[in-house]
Order: structure tokens, then C-alpha cells, then sequence
């Protein structure tokens, strides 16, 4: 069972891609003010598929038809349980940018090139994910087999 997710969303233009970074508002309780990619809670009896889906239309207001489960598993420390998380990655794509409605979780949103994302991103996971993501996504028949 999962506790979390993590979904990339990005899109394509003119051959480079796009990675959605989300800031977090300064009234929320855990990170205020950090920059992340969609990230969510899986409540009880729910699939962390399922969760993906829902967060995205939450922090975003976004849907998609196509989503991609990436070969990785993300991780951390959740000190309040003592415990090691393994957090799924999914990612959706976009053919052009799409406009995004933040939650009240977010304050604001930025389109960021891969060089840029350490610049925005302190969590390696997230980071992490999004390499993944631009491996698959320079091989459309690798990309292909995680399509869900």
C-alpha cells in the first residue's frame, strides 16, 4: 500500500520540453513556499492510480486520456511515522501547453526547462523523476511500454 504519489506533467514545444513546477502556498503546513511537481495523498481503499488522477484535476484542474506509470519509485523519510515511503510516479504529456488552474495549495505555477529544474526542485525525488520522464520520452517506443 502507498501512502503518496507523485505526477509529472509536461508538455513539448519546438522539440524541448516542459515540466510544471507548482509552488506551495506559505499557509500550508508542511513545505511553504517550495517548488514541487504534483504530489498527493492516497486516501483509504483508493488505487495510487486513481489517486494520480484525482490530484492532477485538484492542483491543476487538469485531465488526461493518456498517463504513463515511469519505471521509478520515488522515496522518503516520514520522520512523524518513523517509516521509508516508496512513492509511485506517473506522468501525463501534453502536445501543447495546457492551462492550469492552481488549488489553494498552490501559489503560483511555472512552465521550467530541465536545466532548470534544480534551480525550483530541492526534493531529488522529483528531480529525479523528471530525468526519468525525458529518458522515456527521447524513445517513444520505450515511453510506450508504461503507457497505462
Amino acid at each position: 500500500m502507498f501512502r503518496t504519489i507523485q505526477v509529472h506533467i509536461t508538455y513539448k514545444d519546438n522539440d524541448r520540453l516542459y515540466h510544471l513546477a507548482l509552488k506551495r502556498s506559505k499557509s500550508c503546513k508542511l513545505y511553504p513556499g517550495m517548488w514541487q511537481i504534483v504530489t498527493g495523498s492516497v486516501e483509504p481503499d483508493e488505487h495510487a492510480y486513481d489517486a494520480a488522477i484525482r490530484e492532477l484535476k485538484e492542483e491543476t484542474g487538469l485531465e488526461s486520456e493518456v498517463w504513463y506509470k515511469l519505471p521509478y519509485l520515488g522515496g522518503f523519510y516520514d520522520m512523524k511515522r518513523n517509516t521509508v515511503e516508496s512513492v509511485p510516479a506517473f506522468a501525463v504529456l501534453y502536445q501543447n501547453k495546457p492551462n492550469i488552474i492552481i488549488s489553494d495549495e498552490h501559489s503560483e505555477y511555472k512552465w521550467i526547462k530541465n536545466s532548470e529544474i534544480e534551480n525550483y526542485m530541492p526534493i531529488p525525488d522529483h528531480i529525479n523523476g523528471i530525468m526519468q520522464l525525458e529518458k522515456l520520452m527521447n524513445n517513444q517506443e520505450h515511453l510506450e511500454i508504461f503507457r497505462i
